[in-house]
């Protein structure tokens, strides 16, 4: 039976649909970061901006302060529109949820982009650890969490997870190659966001040799950089434990080396779950302890309108730019007896 001409018109079309699918290129990983990538550092005309502290591998107070920000709704999702969020570092250790709230934060970057917004997950010293192989505050439940992101087995008498969680924070790894796409100093508007601070003796004229010195120490081949030092930006407490008449004019002269007004910093805990404002509200510190193994004191700082609030539970808090005065000194007298 001859062929109709319909089928004889395609078939040629038949036979070279599978030549082309055969010679097209095969999908492939992502290209492993390089520390000569360029790292956005600077945002300018944002609208709003909301800062969040510590998390410590709780992402359930992750969300739950996402939440009273307005920035995610009941799903998770973003509805923060052109909001520009930033988690100043230390993501991971102290909990078992650390995987599940970078999961959070991966696409959450994804979704804010997408509505003209951002997301700037920094670097913390425990990113910095973990990414180093210094896991001595990885919780047992956070380990295990990454086991099937290595096909090795782990070794007997090991933790679980040993080996998957060397991977994921690896060049090569899921989370490692994300963390190393992100800087650990930014500046939106006229303020600085960091993990720890930012000291004076600092290399570096401009936050792209400053972010390349921090991130210099997650790559083969580069001298020691600034992940590892004790007054590098992931570190540094001077500006929230130094006193006054030091730490004031050190922050002065690196806002100005810097352009900016203020400086947003995570890492010291402030005990009392209160956001801390010093020097003038050039300082403003932002862990309050977000995790349940710290509290769970929810708390997020917001930049909108030139005005600077803390959001809380009860509700929002207009910072003061001006710290409270110190209690004038009392006259000398015995000294109390020790208890």
């Amino acid at each position: 039976m001859p062929m109709p001409p319909s089928l004889l018109r395609t078939r040629p079309l038949l036979v070279l649909i599978p030549l082309l699918l055969a010679a097209a290129p095969a999908p492939h990983a992502p290209a492993q970061p390089r520390l000569e990538d360029a790292v956005p550092d600077t945002f300018t005309g944002v609208e709003r901006v909301v800062a969040v502290g510590d998390v410590h591998g709780d992402v359930d107070a992750l969300k739950e302060v996402l939440r009273l920000a307005g920035l995610i709704d009941a799903k998770d999702r973003w509805i923060g529109g052109k909001t520009h969020l930033v988690q100043t570092g230390d993501v991971p250790d102290r909990g078992d949820q650390t995987r599940a709230a970078f999961d959070l934060l991966m696409r959450l970057e994804q979704e804010a982009l997408a509505a003209g917004g951002r997301v700037h997950a920094l670097l913390g010293n425990h990113e910095a650890m973990n990414m180093l192989g210094d896991l001595r505050y990885v919780n047992p439940g956070e380990m295990a969490s990454f086991a099937d992101q290595s096909p090795e087995q782990d070794s007997a008498g090991s933790p679980p997870g040993l080996n998957g969680h060397r991977v994921a924070y690896s060049l090569q790894g899921r989370y490692g190659q994300w963390l190393r796409k992100h800087a650990a100093v930014v500046r939106i508007n006229d303020t600085l966001f960091v993990h720890g601070g930012v000291a004076p003796g600092v290399p570096g004229g401009n936050l792209a040799e400053l972010n390349r010195w921090v991130r210099q120490d997650f790559f083969p081949d580069h001298p020691p950089g600034g992940a590892r030092d004790a007054q590098g930006p992931l570190w540094f407490r001077g500006y929230a434990l130094g006193e006054p008449r030091d730490a004031e004019p050190a922050l002065d002269a690196v806002l100005k080396r810097y352009g900016a007004r203020r400086m947003v910093m995570g890492h010291t805990t402030n005990r009392d779950g209160k956001v801390k404002v010093r020097f003038n509200g050039k300082a403003l510190l932002i862990d309050t302890g977000l995790s349940t193994g710290y509290g769970r004191n929810l708390a997020a700082l917001e930049l909108r309108g030139g005005k600077v609030n803390a959001l809380y539970r009860e509700g929002p808090v207009t910072l003061d730019s001006v710290e409270p005065s110190a209690a004038p000194a009392r006259p000398a007298g015995p000294k109390p007896r020790k208890k």
